[in-house]
């Protein structure tokens, strides 16, 4: 089976290892990923908010590759990227003004748009529970994980069309079939700051300390993530809140991708689970899985 694979640029940079065990997981599940030629950024959370028709162009751009790639569908693993992404898809599939407008700034047809999809929403539906579990050789067995969603991947409903807005289960679902246990918890589809982490780190700061407290509270071992703002926002600041805070919390924040692939028997230096900030390899050493 060949999708399209829109890394953005978070995958080739600080979340390479959610790229790489991403694309490991795929293959061993009879998934090749292939990248968008010549890929554009999708304009994340910013570019909207300063020229509306120029971020559509973006992301209008990267659909019409897809489409001359003769693939119907497309996946995303950033949930920015995934939600540029499809809100541009349900504009032009919801305005002829639109999507004509767009034709002729990026000289390319837009009649035919590709399915877009976040690549959880991907494990889920067209992998399915069934054939994910029977892809496991080493259970996750002894893991009470905290599966976080954050703000983007199911909102707005209207849009994404996929799992609960306000309390989603895709994640859980999945680590569960990989023999993990997950935690019910407040925090799963709030924000962590993500579009804020360089203008305004107080909330980062904030935000990102509810999300952990919430995680701490609810008895995990570890935050599982499919985004790389969110990813990194409650690594690389968990320091700087643990101090702004006065609570100790050393959660480890893991992308899905990398504990599918353990389960599946890749091993931990192959899912680069030594680039986190905050280490799970002493979580996973206690549970026989490092």
């Amino acid at each position: 089976m060949d999708i399209a694979y829109f890394p953005g640029c978070s995958l080739h940079g600080i979340a390479r290892e959610y790229g790489r065990s991403a694309a490991l997981v795929c293959r061993r599940l009879g998934i090749r990923l292939v990248e968008v030629q010549d890929w554009n950024c999708c304009g994340a959370t910013a570019a909207h908010s300063l020229d509306r028709e120029f971020a559509l162009g973006l992301n209008a751009r990267n659909l019409s590759i897809v489409s001359r790639m003769g693939l119907d569908r497309v996946t995303a693993p950033c949930s920015g990227c995934f939600s540029r992404l499809k809100g541009c898809a349900h504009e032009l599939e919801k305005s002829k003004g639109a999507r004509e407008s767009m034709e002729k700034r990026i000289g390319a047809p837009l009649a035919k748009l590709p399915e877009v999809t976040h690549l959880l929403q991907l494990m889920v539906e067209t992998v399915g529970l069934e054939s994910l579990a029977a892809a496991v050789t080493r259970p996750l067995e002894g893991l009470r994980l905290a599966a976080y969603y954050g703000c983007l991947l199911t909102r707005p409903r209207a849009v994404t069309g996929f799992d609960d807005p306000e309390q989603p289960t895709s994640m859980d679902r999945i680590l569960q079939a990989m023999g993990a246990e997950t935690v019910q918890w407040s925090h799963k589809a709030e924000c962590c700051g993500g579009g804020f982490a360089a203008s305004e780190t107080g909330i980062v700061v904030d935000l990102g300390g509810q999300v952990l407290e919430a995680a701490r509270q609810s008895g995990a071992d570890a935050i599982v993530v499919a985004c790389p703002m969110c990813q990194v926002n409650l690594d690389t600041r968990q320091q700087a809140i643990e101090e702004a805070r006065g609570v100790r919390y050393g959660l480890p924040v893991i992308y899905f991708t990398q504990l599918m692939g353990l389960a599946c028997g890749f091993s931990a230096g192959t899912m680069k689970l030594g680039r986190m900030l905050v280490s799970p390899l002493p979580l996973l050493r206690r549970a026989g899985l490092a």
